[in-house]
């Protein structure tokens, strides 16, 4: 029997829409979550910042981090976050080869190896860079290659 004629089979799970449904309301109640647990805690920070020490413990807060964790924990999630993205960046860009490099155009698998292309430093063949042909260096190519 062959893949056209062999039935196509449809799992109760795959048609059913209560799952689909389900997974919605799901990552909805997650999203709602987690935005009213931002929101939580923006504000305690918030009051926390601006409320002096003496409302804290006329209402019996007595036992909190020192101001200087409440700045420095947000800044320094926030500037490790920085640090990450420029890292990520810049080791992209090192281990990217240079638009000059042959690597860009064959890899372990090209078949034809052309010859005759110039050596960079490091060894590796580079493309030689864009210039101006005369149109006497042109028809002199084609006539090459013609004859």
């Amino acid at each position: 029997m062959d893949s056209a004629t062999t039935p196509l089979t449809i799992t109760k799970s795959d048609s059913d829409p209560t799952t689909s449904l389900r997974r919605s309301m799901l990552s909805q109640l997650y999203g709602f979550l987690a935005s009213i647990t931002a929101f939580v805690a923006v504000g305690i920070f918030a009051i926390r910042a601006y409320v002096p020490d003496y409302w804290l413990l006329y209402i019996g807060i007595d036992y909190y981090p020192s101001r200087y964790w409440e700045l420095g924990v947000p800044t320094y999630v926030m500037v490790m976050i920085v640090v990450a993205i420029v890292s990520y960046t810049s080791l992209n860009f090192l281990a990217t080869p240079p638009p000059t490099s042959m690597k860009l155009i064959f890899d372990d698998y090209s078949e034809d190896i052309l010859t005759g292309i110039p050596i960079t430093d490091d060894g590796e063949p580079a493309i030689e860079p864009l210039s101006y042909m005369s149109i006497d260096q042109v028809n002199q190519m084609f006539d090459d290659l013609n004859s």
